[in-house]
């Protein structure tokens, strides 16, 4: 399982290198010390926009520097009584909130400059508007409301026909796309912004949508296009002299070529990345560059040079930078492993599961924040809507006492005349007045029954927030406390078995000591795997070849079942390549085999059958053992369910195998059913549609 672990560094080389982009344009020395310069002597409106665009240049960098220069603006603003672009310092105020943290800040002054543009007929502000307020959903997860602003920013940018917005929206959608695997619309908003950055002429913004489009077409193997707008990207910033974004392209570009195995080209683009960083002594990339010529060279089999780098690294980096602690510690057990050093092989990669584990545990906080992020907002949105209501029923209300007292205008008019038609009026007056006495009285009651109800589910939310708090702090124990301690005894355990010198009665011991904790290792594993799968990642999709999948879970599993006498039979027909999260669907697999097995008597046969069928793929695993009852049914994908079957051979069984299987299905939007005959045997069908969501 570790040693698939570098592998994962390409899912993430798209976001890093795009948010390392963003921060070199966001710290733009040059641009910032310009603008402080045309500030000592700005006056009026110039005096606002140059605070403005100061403000902007800060927003990543030193967010609180882009509150403080926007508040400036807009207070500025509000006395020059401008009558456009006042809403440009709140949206970025919202930004900066944004970047510090502050969500429910950020939201209410993306709110705010909505409203503000809405009102001075802003066009072009308001679709910027719409776009940074899309992104604070976007980085939330609530793809919905972030879809639906973006959307809006088009729709207002397609109307003026503003380039540089329409770019902006195209770039968003392409990321939220992106990150719903859609890589066809990805790449179609990715070129949309290219051609109208292209259009536009800022080698900046190019080298950004350059970058973009390299990333999307990595991630649909297109290899020569990605490289072809690296290398446009390059010369983009060589032309400009922008020594910093060219060292983070080289970097971006060499992470993406070592991914895609063209070692000797990441080699060379690592060591020119490398000399610039340090060169320019630019030590915020130091680190990351340091990890990079560690991975080229450990590739490259050169472990003396990978290690004095790794060891750099770990040098230079912070409590900032776990993320790279934890990639060098990983390699330097490798290093140390491939060496003959087990002591210090076994010391890295225990820091390396630490700090895997530290960083899980970071990103759960982060996804509860982003819930509570929602609930708030909803919280507000339905507060919302109640004062839309009561302002309704209060306009009505008003409405109707402008319609009275004209009438009784027209009744003072004739009141000489009409005395008659006066006192009735004035009767009916008092009647309608008293019919509004109550309606009010009704509308202050269910504004307090309101309250009440909002007070209630405050009050639930915080003790859901306590429960998950208690339930992260068990899995942290579970992981830190159990599952170390667990996996020295089975090390230890190997290392007396390797001494030798045991006699049968000892080994027998030993192997009763190894499979123990095993088992314990596997519950805990288990236990984490269920917790993280209903909170964690969505299926990451890829094409790889069904046939050549199954034959090597067959293979895996041959040995386990040759115990039992057991034989593991595969049955293909008309199935080529599939495309599905291969890391789920190998989970998934190996828990339907390992319960066939398992479950199954000596000298019996497991069938796996896999065929395209219908517009599905159709994967069956079929045992002879002792079935399911119909009791068992009920409970059959849940949690900590031990059924009535149980294993033949005295396997350990701890109720959460079909449990990860369900889960893993519906993520990947498949179907799995259960054909079983008590005594007689069972079989499990899984089904996926045939090449869902494959990139054109």
């Amino acid at each position: 399982m570790l040693h698939n672990y570098p592998n994962v560094r390409g899912y993430w080389l798209s976001i890093i290198l795009l948010a390392l982009f963003v921060a070199a344009q966001a710290q733009n020395i040059p641009r910032i010390d310009s603008l402080k310069n045309a500030l000592e002597t700005a006056t009026g409106e110039k005096k606002f926009t140059v605070l403005t665009d100061l403000g902007f240049e800060y927003r990543l960098a030193t967010p609180d520097s882009t509150i403080f220069y926007c508040k400036q603006a807009y207070e500025l603003g509000k006395s020059l009584k401008l009558k456009k672009n006042l809403s440009k310092p709140v949206s970025f105020i919202g930004l900066a909130s944004a970047y510090k943290g502050d969500y429910k800040t950020s939201f209410d002054y993306h709110q705010e400059a909505i409203r503000i543009a809405s009102e001075q007929k802003d066009s072009t502000q308001l679709g910027f508007c719409y776009n940074n307020f899309g992104r604070l959903f976007f980085e939330q997860g609530d793809l919905t409301r972030a879809y639906n602003n973006f959307i809006k920013a088009n729709e207002v940018f397609e109307k003026t026909n503003e380039d540089i917005g329409k770019a902006y929206v195209a770039r968003s959608l392409s990321n939220l796309f992106r990150s719903q695997g859609d890589y066809v619309k990805a790449l179609k908003m990715s070129r949309q912004a290219f051609r109208l950055r292209e259009k536009i002429g800022d080698p900046r913004q190019l080298i950004s949508a350059l970058t973009e489009l390299g990333l999307v077409y990595g991630e649909v193997e297109q290899k020569d296009s990605a490289n072809l707008c690296f290398k446009l990207a390059d010369s983009l910033a060589y032309s400009i002299h922008d020594v910093i974004s060219l060292a983070e392209l080289k970097i971006g570009w060499a992470e993406f070529m070592s991914s895609h195995g063209d070692i000797n080209e990441a080699d060379t683009l690592a060591h020119n990345a490398y000399w610039t960083v340090v060169n320019a002594k630019n030590y915020r990339l130091l680190p990351r560059v340091n990890l990079l010529m560690g991975q080229v060279h450990f590739k490259l089999g050169q472990y003396d040079k990978a290690l004095a780098y790794l060891k750099k690294l770990l040098t230079l980096t912070s409590e900032a930078n776990l993320d790279l602690q934890r990639d060098a510690h990983f390699y330097l057990s490798q290093i140390y492993e491939k060496s003959g050093d087990d002591e210090k092989a076994t010391l890295h990669i225990n820091r390396y599961l630490v700090l895997k584990e530290s960083l899980q545990s970071v990103e759960l906080a982060r996804e509860i924040e982003k819930l509570q992020f929602q609930l708030e907002i909803e919280k507000k949105e339905s507060e919302n809507e109640i004062l839309k209501a009561n302002s309704a029923r209060n306009d009505a209300i008003i409405e109707q006492q402008r319609l009275e007292n004209i009438i009784l205008i027209g009744v003072a008019i004739f009141v000489s005349v009409l005395f008659f038609v006066q006192y009735w009026n004035s009767k009916k007056k008092r009647e309608v007045n008293k019919k509004l006495e109550l309606q009010y009285a009704e509308i202050q009651k269910q504004q307090q029954e309101i309250a009440a109800q909002n007070e209630k589910l405050e009050k639930r939310n915080h003790e859901l927030s306590d429960l998950n708090h208690e339930k992260d702090t068990l899995m942290n124990i579970v992981a830190h406390d159990l599952k170390a301690p667990l996996n020295r005894i089975f090390g230890l355990a190997e290392l007396v078995e390797i001494e030798g010198n045991l006699t049968k009665v000892q080994q027998k011991y030993m192997g009763l000591v190894k499979d123990s904790t095993r088992s314990g290792l596997d519950l805990i594993v288990d236990l984490l795997d269920v917790n993280s799968l209903e909170v964690n990642r969505e299926p990451r999709y890829t094409i790889f070849n069904l046939s050549e999948f199954l034959r090597d879970r067959v293979t895996t599993f041959g040995h386990y079942a040759s115990v039992k006498d057991i034989e593991i039979k595969l049955i293909e027909r008309n199935i080529d390549d599939i495309y599905l999260d291969q890391e789920y669907l190998a989970r998934i697999m190996d828990n339907l085999i390992s319960n066939a097995v398992k479950f199954s008597p000596r000298n019996s046969l497991v069938i796996i059958s896999a065929e395209k069928t219908n517009g599905y793929f159709v994967i069956e695993v079929k045992d002879h053992g002792p079935g399911f009852s119909p009791g068992d049914k009920k409970h059959l994908y849940q949690k900590f369910k031990k059924l009535s079957a149980r294993p033949t051979a005295g396997e350990t069984s701890n109720g959460l195998g079909l449990a990860i299987v369900k889960i893993l299905v519906d993520r990947m939007e498949g179907r799995i059913e259960l054909d079983s005959t008590p005594g007689v045997g069972s079989e499990f069908t899984i089904s996926f549609p045939v090449l869902k969501g494959v990139p054109a």
